[in-house]
């Protein structure tokens, strides 16, 4: 629950849809300095990209408005939490969006929040080809590698990609996340995890690689 303080994330996104950078501004700082990245990844951006889209489903934001909220809260977001370069040591990660999937910036959030966790991060961005994310992680060999899907019409794709890439890579642990993920749970348990939060995945990635092997 949103403490009563923080500006709720409904008036973020009315924020954002009129341009309002000084108010989102002041709400990003507040959320940072309350719960740290993970509760600015889960509490503010989230439901506030999830208002905005709402808002576009009926007809009260139009696709310009939409585009223009993300790139908006993402500028903003983008100086507060830090990017995926200055960190070139620690573990390495794979973060992609599934084929199809053109919602980038809640998977980019994710990456910026385990790159200041201590990860080193290879964020493949938006429409990732199932067969070149396999490669690439095979390729890589990182402790683990995240998908994230946000549009229910690309769940389809993006479990035909996760099964590829545990087929290409069966000992690299997967982990998706997004909206649409929750009907992505695995036929086969162990190839791959769904997590419903940032701060549910830093729990997991935490605890190190045995942990990510385990789900």
């Amino acid at each position: 629950m949103t403490p009563p303080w923080l500006p709720p994330p409904d008036a973020i996104a009315d924020a954002l849809l009129v341009g309002n950078s000084g108010m989102v501004l002041d709400a990003v700082h507040r959320y940072m300095e309350h719960g740290g990245a993970p509760f600015l990844v889960d509490a503010l951006a989230r439901p506030v990209m999830e208002a905005v889209g709402e808002r576009w489903c009926r007809g009260r934001a139009s696709v310009a408005e939409e585009h223009a909220a993300t790139e908006l809260l993402r500028e903003l977001m983008s100086q507060t939490l830090p990017g995926l370069a200055w960190h070139q040591g620690g573990p390495r990660a794979i973060v992609a969006c599934a084929p199809g999937e053109r919602h980038v910036l809640g998977a980019r959030l994710v990456s910026q929040v385990l790159a200041l966790d201590g990860w080193r991060v290879r964020f493949l961005g938006a429409d990732t080809p199932a067969r070149d994310l396999a490669m690439f992680v095979a390729r890589e060999q990182p402790v683990f590698a995240g998908l994230s899907v946000t549009l229910p019409d690309n769940v389809p794709a993006a479990k035909d990609a996760l099964e590829l890439v545990h087929h290409t890579a069966p000992h690299i642990p997967l982990i998706v996340g997004g909206r649409a993920s929750a009907s992505l749970e695995p036929a086969k348990e162990g190839a791959w995890t769904v997590l419903h939060s940032t701060g549910e995945l830093l729990s997991l990635t935490r605890g190190g690689s045995s942990a990510l092997l385990q789900r």
